[in-house]
């Protein structure tokens, strides 16, 4: 009756699935294949359609390397993957857990809202040890932690967000703690 395993194929009106965070990489791996259906229109290539071009029609060639407001991680020095690889393996999850115990002890937060924060990092330190977390989530942790440490707010807000909305389902439970914190020295 069945035929096997038939790779699916997005149609043209399904929901694209995108990632948060602006980058190429997350672009390609969802980038549907709509041109292995689709056969390209060839136009003949005609003078009279190239006279009628005036070169004020024509659009300037723009240099996509040189972006002024690039989103790429690497280009931060706070959250280089350079810095993030500077921290063994063994020693990420006390680095974190240090910065961000120290960071909330130095915010001015109710103790009942330090409480609650700690809490939630507890499950991130049980989540850590248990291997629940992708490398991927690690780096951007730690970017994160180092962003804070920095006091370079926006990019950890901008972090924060990315973890939140990209990896949900390791980060529901303690991510919003730190969206506290963030959020309390924003103010």
């Amino acid at each position: 009756m069945s035929e096997g395993y038939k790779p699916y194929t997005p149609g043209w009106n399904d929901p694209p699935s995108y990632s948060f965070e602006d980058t190429v990489s997350a672009q390609q791996e969802n980038r549907p294949k709509i041109f292995n259906r689709i056969p390209a229109r060839i136009l003949p290539n005609s003078q009279t359609f190239q006279s009628n071009l005036d070169k004020s029609q024509v659009p300037p060639d723009y240099n996509t390397n040189s972006l002024e407001n690039s989103d790429d991680v690497s280009e931060n020095p706070a959250v280089s993957l350079s810095n993030v690889y500077s921290i063994p393996v063994e020693e990420r999850l006390s680095y974190v857990m240090e910065s961000l115990s120290n960071s909330i002890q130095k915010s001015s937060l109710p103790e009942s809202k330090k409480i609650d924060i700690c809490k939630r990092l507890s499950r991130l330190e049980t989540s850590w040890k248990d291997s629940q977390f992708t490398d991927i989530v690690q780096q951007k942790t730690i970017a994160l932690v180092k962003a804070i440490e920095i006091n370079d707010y926006i990019e950890a807000n901008k972090l924060q967000m990315a973890l939140m909305v990209d990896h949900t389902r390791q980060c529901n439970t303690w991510i919003p703690a730190i969206r506290q914190l963030i959020n309390q020295i924003l103010e």
